[in-house]
């Protein structure tokens, strides 16, 4: 637990500078492209377009759930791309910012939450597509749509304890950041982005409901499509928050032993 506070507390007091640095981070990228900003947008769009060919034009899929397929799948999708982004630019945060940390004195946790905090900072700006689509196909706003606020800090805290570890291993072992790819393809899919749970049988349903993303990914169309509650889920919801709380205290635990490695690592 000693490790968790350190940890935490670092974290929590470097926050502004860490958004300081994702920010000016974010700027300097997009200023090198002639569409700057504008790639917040394209990026995302792009990636929905090639999965609603894939499943409403070739697979003839129309609807989910009562709701056009491109509006289902973007609910889903967009948390998705959020999650995968903070999730691999954390795990090689730490070995991409080698020479800054060989040179400036700064806590090394500054780096996967400078990851998070530019995935999220880029998701606030695609959400702005998925508003306008839920208004342009007649879905007007209600008050569970602020319960999106609740899977935004659910999402934050688990994406925490997630960057803690695989950050911690990919700056020691290389070969983990290789390993980390494939399983994040697997958890797309199994993450009810593209397919809905209620639509597989039973026994895998549950087995789906046991990735954390899913929860998020659901959350966000519970809120913005099926107008239910947080306690609808309450139990996967209890799973969830234990998972988290796991993986901030294993994440601290070896953040904090690995940590002396990492300048002679990388």
């Amino acid at each position: 637990m000693k490790a968790t506070l350190i940890v935490l507390r670092e974290i929590v007091i470097h926050l502004p500078r860490t958004v300081r640095l994702a920010l000016y981070e974010n700027r300097s990228r997009r200023s090198q492209l002639l569409l700057g900003r504008i790639w917040d947008f394209l990026n995302p769009l792009f990636q929905i377009l090639i999965y609603w060919f894939v499943f409403s034009v070739g697979l003839k899929t129309e609807t989910r759930n009562g709701f056009p397929y491109s509006i289902w799948l973007m609910c889903g999708m967009m948390p998705w791309l959020a999650m995968n982004a903070s999730s691999t630019n954390a795990a090689n945060a730490i070995q991409f910012s080698a020479s800054v940390l060989k040179n400036v004195c700064i806590p090394v946790t500054i780096m996967p939450m400078k990851a998070i905090v530019r995935a999220y900072y880029e998701h606030l700006w695609t959400m702005a597509i998925l508003v306008a689509a839920l208004l342009f196909n007649g879905i007007w706003p209600t008050w569970h749509w602020l319960e999106l606020a609740y899977y935004l800090a659910a999402a934050w805290a688990f994406l925490t304890g997630f960057a803690l570890i695989t950050s911690s291993l990919s700056a020691v072992y290389r070969d983990f950041f290789e390993f980390l790819n494939p399983i994040m393809r697997l958890l797309f899919y199994i993450s009810s982005v593209v397919w809905p749970l209620e639509s597989l049988p039973a026994d895998l349903q549950n087995i789906m409901r046991l990735n954390p993303f899913a929860y998020i990914v659901e959350g966000y169309r519970k809120c913005l499509l099926y107008q239910e509650g947080i306690l609808t889920a309450w139990q996967q919801g209890l799973y969830f928050w234990a998972l988290t709380a796991v993986l901030l205290v294993v994440g601290s635990m070896l953040h904090m032993r690995l940590r002396k490695r990492f300048i002679d690592q990388l």
